[in-house]
């Protein structure tokens, strides 16, 4: 019933966005009724996932998400629009989490699971990124990063496939996550002012956030990328692709009994906090 409420719900928005956006198509997807994801078709949206490097076919899915797993070397594309856009604010949302089984070693480099892209899938590319890693002690002296025990990780966004964060600055939320527990990420991209915002477990657009700016991009595209020891095995679900920040913010269940808590922590420990009017205007 919850999936059955979220497809309807995306529906609707894909209506109004499709009457009033233009080129854009909203997309929803629960990976509920598939195996393979390159080939298959969203729960709504413009076409069929397909793939853009790797073995096409290794990123699989089971139990309702998507399997971003250290041995599936594949990143898949998934337009929501037919040509690259070059305005506009483009909000990508899903519930990830991280398994708590097997060992992540620190890394220099964060690598990205999920993103926007430009181009087709054979020859587009990856130009916004969140990606996940555990900040090596360089990453950490650099970048600022915060320093994580084995049951935790970091996440950020950045420009390109991947970052490495102990040469060139990382934009990270500044409090640890912790595997095996379930968030709500939202990606925003406004194409207008070229900034990467980043949201988790938010409760509305005026949730703590980061923002990356200075982009100079268009986007057609979303991405989710697998294959990297660093990530860990990732689990990813309710993926929604939106210009309505509340419709991509839609939390699980499960994630309300953190939003309080982590919430709390990151007004505490953010430094970054950027008035909500940015993203409102």
């Amino acid at each position: 019933m919850k999936k059955c409420h979220l497809f309807l719900f995306v529906t609707y928005c894909s209506l109004i966005n499709s009457v009033s956006f233009g080129q854009f198509t909203s997309i929803a997807d629960d990976f509920s009724s598939i195996s393979t994801l390159t080939g298959s078709t969203p729960d709504s949206g413009l076409s069929a996932w397909q793939n853009s490097t790797g073995t096409s076919g290794a990123i699989g899915t089971s139990g309702g998400s998507a399997k971003l797993l250290t041995t599936s070397n594949e990143s898949t594309q998934l337009n929501f629009a037919s040509s690259d856009l070059t305005t506009g604010t483009y909000y990508l949302g899903f519930d990830f989490s991280v398994s708590a089984t097997g060992s992540i070693s620190p890394n220099d480099t964060i690598q990205s699971i999920a993103g926007f892209r430009i181009g087709t899938a054979s020859s587009g590319s990856i130009v916004a990124s969140f990606g996940v890693f555990r900040p090596s002690g360089n990453a950490q002296t650099f970048s600022g990063s915060p320093s994580t025990t084995t049951s935790q990780f970091v996440v950020g966004i950045f420009t390109g496939a991947s970052l490495n964060a102990a040469s060139s600055s990382l934009t990270e939320w500044a409090v640890p996550l912790s595997r095996g527990t379930t968030f709500r990420a939202v990606l925003g991209l406004n194409l207008d002012s070229d900034r990467l915002g980043l949201w988790i477990n938010p409760i509305s657009v005026t949730s703590t956030y980061v923002e990356l700016t200075g982009l100079t991009t268009n986007a057609r595209a979303i991405f989710l990328r697998a294959g990297n020891a660093s990530t860990g095995d990732i689990d990813l679900d309710n993926l929604i692709v939106s210009q309505d920040f509340s419709a991509a913010a839609i939390p699980e269940p499960a994630t309300f009994a953190f939003i309080t808590a982590l919430a709390t922590a990151a007004s505490i420990a953010f430094r970054r906090q950027k008035p909500a009017r940015l993203w409102t205007t």
